[in-house]
């Protein structure tokens, strides 16, 4: 699934309350994380001491991303996470398996295990606003200016667009990604393919109103029950349409699962029709 708006909120927070203020001393790659590297997705075999010995000053999410700040105002970014991240108290053992390893001064280690893929990045202030993604990251749902008349009008922007993809537009809005918009789109009752330009005013106003239900839900159960947190505790929020539903909770039709714009969506043909 990967870590969408609620979870990158949760993990955030936790690093936060740890890592402030630590520095770390050691960076091991194994073998594993040969892949990230090779696909651009990690520097950290070239750019360790940018950030090593240095204090954690700040740490805040963004969008799909957490970025952790540095004294001498480097950044080492973490985004688009599919994988597991796991904090390991001092005298602890280490996973059996990990891709990326953070030691620190006390003792304590921040490892990290790729599912799929996922940038772990160091960047200085201008690396990060012209990278490509980190840099272009629009307001998410659980922000103030995420408000009705903005979604509207990123809607009107995206006429053409299938509403899922209007939804996964990370440079206009942050923090949504497959999973949660399977159940955005569902308890509005919308296709995930009907297009932009179809939909109602009404239609519109239900879509914002179930993406405000539905992550704000997300964000107070800790993050989805799919996923895990610093301490390999799961969220408490239970999934709507996933590979684990069979029929449909409001009319008991048969779910769906189609793949559509390159990921799997899963919805009910009756109560959201195309």
């Amino acid at each position: 699934m990967g870590f969408e708006i609620p979870e990158i909120l949760k993990i955030s927070q936790q690093m936060e309350d740890k890592l402030i203020g630590k520095k770390i001393i050691d960076i091991t790659l194994t073998e594993h994380s040969k892949s990230i590297i090779k696909q651009g997705m990690s520097n950290l075999d070239k750019r360790q001491n940018d950030i090593l010995n240095m204090p954690i000053t700040k740490i805040f999410p963004k969008g799909k991303w957490i970025f952790l700040e540095f004294q001498n105002n480097n950044i080492l970014m973490f985004g688009e996470i599919i994988g597991k991240f796991s904090y390991i108290e001092k005298e602890e053992s280490l996973p059996l398996k990990y891709h990326i390893s953070f030691q620190f001064e006390d003792g304590s280690a921040l490892t990290f295990q790729s599912s799929l893929y996922a940038f772990l990045t160091v960047a200085t202030r201008d690396e990060k606003s012209q990278h490509r993604y980190a840099g272009n990251i629009g307001p998410s749902p659980n922000e103030s200016n995420f408000s009705l008349g903005y979604f509207l009008q990123v809607l009107s922007n995206n006429e053409k667009k299938p509403i899922k993809s209007a939804l996964n537009i990370q440079d206009q809005i942050s923090g949504l990604g497959n999973a949660y918009i399977n159940d955005i789109l569902f308890e509005s009752g919308i296709h995930p393919k009907r297009k932009v330009s179809d939909l109602s005013q009404v239609e519109r106003d239900n879509i914002f109103d179930s993406i405000i239900k539905i992550i704000t839900s997300a964000i107070q159960l800790g993050g989805s029950a799919d996923e895990f947190d610093l301490y390999g505790n799961s969220g408490k929020y239970s999934r709507i349409m996933d590979k684990n539903t069979s029929l449909c909770r409001k009319c008991g039709e048969k779910v769906i699962k189609e793949n559509i714009l390159g990921s799997s969506s899963y919805f009910c043909s009756k109560c959201q029709k195309l």
